[in-house]
């Protein structure tokens, strides 16, 4: 069942500082130890995109409360401020009656269809990273410092070995490449050139340098593919007979008429 937990009061700062917003009512099913009802007072402390929250914020306990208000100021600022609904509003409590620990508590109040929510933002994730942030740091000190002069430098020698071997590496490979796109282009021309003049058509013609192009441009994206693992490093060179296979089926076509 459905109670009151407490009531908010809270100050704005910027361009209303000193404004109290008064009467903010929390309302959930939490168990309550005391029989009076306390009062929290708290201070605005900026507005927020909800989903754009950092992964370590969760919800206290889960428990989300209703917001509730018989002020008309308080109704209109809300009501102003939490006009998009995936805005929300945190205030830092400076003043809390039943508050033990030390640490600072925040809330978050959003809007949700037409009822205000309130949750109290759980800090013990961001903790826990920061620690182990902390100890990660402590360790890659602890490790550091142990690594003599003389290894730091047989480190570094080794490393720009690797570098340097691997850049040879890579340009050899580059070169091996490039070598083998080069003799596809060759032979590949001097198949077309070869199948122009069997067919009786000499380079004078207008049409000569038109056909060329076009086969040359249909052979290189009918073997697309090996031309494609070539450049990866990782296909082998296109075989002379499939090469001019495909030479003569283009012109075949292209020379039909």
């Amino acid at each position: 069942m459905s109670q009151k937990l407490c009531t908010l009061n809270f100050t704005l700062s910027g361009k209303q500082d000193g404004l109290t917003i008064r009467d903010v009512q929390l309302w959930g099913n939490q168990p309550v130890v005391s029989k009076s009802i306390p009062e929290w007072r708290g201070q605005f402390v900026r507005y927020v995109d909800l989903g754009k929250l950092p992964l370590w914020i969760r919800f206290k306990d889960m428990n989300t409360c209703r917001c509730y208000s018989t002020s008309a100021t308080t109704q209109a600022y809300f009501k102003t401020k939490l006009r998009n609904a995936s805005r929300g509003i945190v205030i830092e409590l400076t003043d809390r009656n039943d508050q033990r620990s030390q640490e600072s508590v925040y809330l978050v109040i959003y809007r949700e269809n037409a009822e205000l929510n309130c949750f109290q933002i759980d800090l013990t994730m961001k903790h826990e990273f920061d620690n182990q942030v902390s100890k990660l740091k402590q360790e890659i000190g602890k490790t550091r410092a142990s690594v003599s002069k003389e290894g730091s430098i047989d480190i570094i020698i080794q490393q720009s070995q690797q570098r340097k071997i691997g850049t040879k590496t890579k340009v050899y490979r580059n070169v091996h490449i490039n070598d083998k796109r080069l003799l596809f282009s060759e032979t590949l021309s001097k198949l077309i050139l070869g199948g122009l003049r069997l067919r009786g058509i000499p380079n004078s013609t207008a049409d000569f340098q038109k056909l060329y192009k076009t086969t040359f441009d249909a052979a290189e994206f009918t073997h697309r593919d090996e031309l494609k693992r070539i450049s990866m490093g990782s296909g082998e060179d296109v075989s002379f007979e499939s090469l001019q296979e495909t030479v003569e089926t283009l012109l075949k076509l292209f020379t039909k008429s």
